[in-house]
């Protein structure tokens, strides 16, 4: 049994263990928001690297396995469960490190890759009625109009219009949205990448603090283990 100072630790460890887990949850949350919300995007975009929520479900239920064994392992003393936490916490900070250089990297084939994919999603609205009810909704979440502007259309649809009525695209002068949705999605990235950015490092310095904190219990329970037996 750990004693004194390291008692402090034990439960600091515990603690950053809760939030790993209940951040974890956020993270499936916030996928299922996302699903929800923003599906016609999804459906347009067609590609398993744009499946945001997807990977924030794999990312919240390994933060949500590893939080539940690191709070395990420092109530419970175990020096199994706390060298375990420590090396897969360990391994999540470095792919967390190498997908920061991966995004940076591919930022610019990244735009042209969604470009790609409205482009193939613009042919083919008049022919599938679900790619048909995809861009409709987001372009009226999104508020843009077409890939890079209206003009993209051959019939522009009414979803383009600003204020939604049935057969407002065909009126003498619609008011339509000028900026394309290429433009509108990047717009909508960069307002949202300070709020990821800053939720990102807080819980990378969490995960640092855990890892350094799993690490010395764990070296105290093998201390104490030793000192028992020899």
């Amino acid at each position: 049994m750990v004693e004194g100072g390291v008692t402090l630790v034990k439960y600091i460890l515990f603690l950053v263990n809760f939030i790993i887990w209940i951040s974890g949850m956020g993270m499936v949350i916030a996928a299922g928001v996302l699903q929800m919300r923003y599906t016609g995007l999804y459906d347009i975009l067609g590609n398993p690297w744009f499946a945001t929520p997807h990977l924030l479900i794999v990312c919240g239920l390994t933060c949500t396995v590893i939080g539940f064994l690191g709070c395990c392992g420092a109530i419970r003393e175990n020096y199994c469960l706390t060298v375990s936490f420590a090396v897969l916490l360990s391994g999540i900070l470095l792919v967390e490190f190498f997908g920061i250089i991966f995004a940076y990297t591919f930022h610019q084939p990244l735009r042209e890759n969604v470009e790609q994919q409205l482009q193939m999603g613009l042919e083919r609205y008049q022919r599938s009625p679900g790619v048909q009810m995809a861009w409709d909704e987001t372009q009226q979440q999104f508020s843009c109009c077409g890939v890079y502007n209206s003009s993209d259309w051959a019939s522009i649809p009414d979803s383009c219009c600003i204020h939604l009525h049935n057969g407002c695209a065909r009126m003498p002068q619609p008011l339509l949205y000028h900026v394309g949705c290429v433009d509108a999605i990047q717009a909508w990235v960069t307002e949202n990448v300070a709020l990821v950015s800053g939720v990102a490092a807080a819980v990378a310095v969490v995960q640092i603090i855990g890892v350094c904190f799993s690490c010395c219990l764990s070296k105290s329970i093998l201390r104490d283990f030793h000192d028992y037996y020899y």
